[in-house]
């Protein structure tokens, strides 16, 4: 099973006020482009895959997809998302990414925000995800950039002018990576 800080009180203390979280999609910088990569929604069935607050999941409705289905680890996530929406064509799952199947052919897009990076098994999910897209369907997805997940220490460096310096510590070997956010340990997956 992957680790889910999401559910910690303290990680989801602070991480529920991020702009992101208060602001929803009005707070995420990279929406704009984003929302430039989707496909026409349009009576489209699409998967939010590591929903949160079920931000993405209320949009992609708003556009006009037909159904939508929320994926979250998280139940503090999950409960947040199914508190936020009253659209009954939308409902909300507890999954783990690592271990979820989805139906064969089921969805037009699979859609998710930085979300695999916490993702072990890629390949795996990569995988099933081919499978459950329709032909012709979509992935499209966003992880935190490689670069801040090459660093394996908190206490970065800086530059002649006193500026904070990101290390790029072993960028080139990909894997477990442990960071402290909001709590000690968070375990990402670095890739290049």
């Amino acid at each position: 099973m992957a680790q889910n800080i999401y559910d910690d009180p303290g990680f989801f203390a602070g991480y529920s006020q991020l702009p992101r979280q208060v602001r929803g999609l009005l707070g995420a910088p990279e929406w704009a482009a984003i929302r430039a990569m989707l496909p026409d929604i349009a009576g489209k069935r699409v998967v939010d895959l590591g929903c949160g607050f079920g931000w993405v999941s209320r949009w992609m409705r708003g556009q006009g997809a037909s159904d939508v289905l929320g994926v979250d680890l998280s139940q503090n996530m999950i409960a947040r998302a199914i508190a936020m929406t009253q659209d009954p064509a939308i409902t909300y799952e507890i999954a783990d990414l690592e271990t979820l199947e989805l139906p064969k052919a089921t969805f037009d897009l699979a859609y998710s925000a930085l979300t695999f990076h916490y993702v072990g098994d890629f390949d795996r999910l990569a995988r099933m995800l081919y499978r459950a897209l329709v032909p012709e369907g979509h992935l499209v997805f966003t992880i935190e950039h490689p670069i801040y997940m090459a660093a394996t220490r908190p206490d970065w460096g800086q530059d002649q002018d006193g500026r904070k310096t990101w290390p790029v510590n072993r960028y080139f070997i990909e894997g477990e990576r442990r960071t402290d956010w909001y709590v000690q340990g968070v375990l990402k997956y670095h890739r290049t």
